[in-house]
């Protein structure tokens, strides 16, 4: 795939993904911080119709920032692009790279750190 193509792919998708796995990453912070951090949205994900639809959000996200990676690494002909590269390759289009790598970024924070905001927030844990 061309990849001219595929960033105007990437562009065009980020525009559904990013906000609804920003979202469920929102939620997922609060449910680490303030529920059992490791049965997260309990009364949501035991259902499939939504499950499924969380899933999907969940791997389109990731699936999302390997797609914008590789366009970069190629564009950039090195597998460690430097950030000049990413630059090069998104132009005025960076900050949705910038916005996916952060809420990648919460989303894989350590528990312990959602555990301790939660204990500061006044939470049950």
């Amino acid at each position: 795939m061309d990849a001219n193509v595929s960033v105007t792919w990437l562009k065009r998708t980020w525009w559904v993904i990013f906000p609804a796995f920003a979202l469920l990453t929102a939620r997922l912070a609060i449910e680490r911080s303030c529920s059992d951090p490791y049965d997260l949205l309990p009364a949501t994900t035991s259902h499939p119709a939504f499950a499924w639809p969380l899933a999907a959000v969940y791997v389109l996200a990731h699936v999302w920032i390997v797609g914008a990676y590789l366009v970069t690494a190629s564009r950039a002909r090195t597998l460690v692009p430097a950030m000049s590269a990413w630059s090069a390759a998104w132009g005025k289009n960076a900050p949705t790279v910038v916005a996916m790598v952060a809420a990648l970024a919460v989303e894989y924070a350590p528990v312990a750190l959602w555990a301790f905001i939660g204990a500061q927030a006044g939470c049950r844990l």
